[in-house]
């Protein structure tokens, strides 16, 4: 109960310092993206207003705190906390295709969360669902997914996160590449399903068994 109270402090305070300084004011932009990026120096500068908060983050959420600069504060994404990475060589953005899955034992509630249907449609569903024990729909709704790839300098891996929740605040070396690809989706991996027995131009419904 003290942490829960803890925490929704914290989100508060969070909450009233982004409104107040955010987006940063001194850092380039990634057009159309809260993506902020600078120098160790202006990055540096901005991290420390929010420091106290992200340490107040860790000692709930993390078993120990870093004395020094991270080379990334990444903490849970419901904190609203901007999202910091040191020593960034590259960051790459990448929109791929992607889907959203729901699986379902009954049309009810099927119609409840993905809309409605044709009665062909519905028929063919319920007849689907009726034809075995272990029957069951699975519906998909593609999107489009966005992503960054950040690199940092010394790391064999990159970091790939989702920012558009919480932003994104790269402090930069000084051969730092933008790689922006935004204008060539990825490909979806190959879908196991096909032939779907529902289309109403959101989700797509096939038939399973589990």
């Amino acid at each position: 109960m003290q942490d829960a109270i803890a925490i929704q402090s914290l989100k508060s305070d969070i909450a009233l310092l982004k409104q107040n300084i955010w987006p940063p004011a001194d850092l380039a932009n990634v057009e159309g993206l809260p993506i902020y990026y600078g120098s160790r120096q202006q990055v540096e500068t901005y991290y420390q207003q929010w420091s106290g908060l992200i340490e107040r983050a860790q000692e709930l959420c993390l078993p120990f705190m870093q004395d020094e600069l991270p080379d990334a504060v990444h903490l849970p994404s419901h904190l609203n906390l901007p999202l910091f990475y040191f020593h960034v060589d590259r960051v790459r953005i990448n929109k791929t295709r992607a889907k959203e899955s729901k699986t379902f034992r009954g049309i009810a509630s099927l119609v409840e969360k993905c809309g409605q249907f044709d009665t062909t449609e519905m028929t063919a569903m319920a007849h689907w669902l009726n034809s075995d024990d272990t029957a069951a729909l699975v519906a998909h709704r593609e999107f489009i997914d966005l992503r960054t790839y950040v690199f940092q300098h010394g790391a064999s891996e990159y970091t790939r996160t989702r920012f558009y929740v919480n932003g994104l605040v790269l402090s930069t070396e000084s051969h730092f590449e933008l790689v922006d690809a935004r204008d060539k989706p990825r490909k979806q991996r190959n879908d196991s399903y096909s032939d779907p027995l529902a289309d109403n131009g959101t989700w797509k419904v096939f038939g399973k068994y589990r």
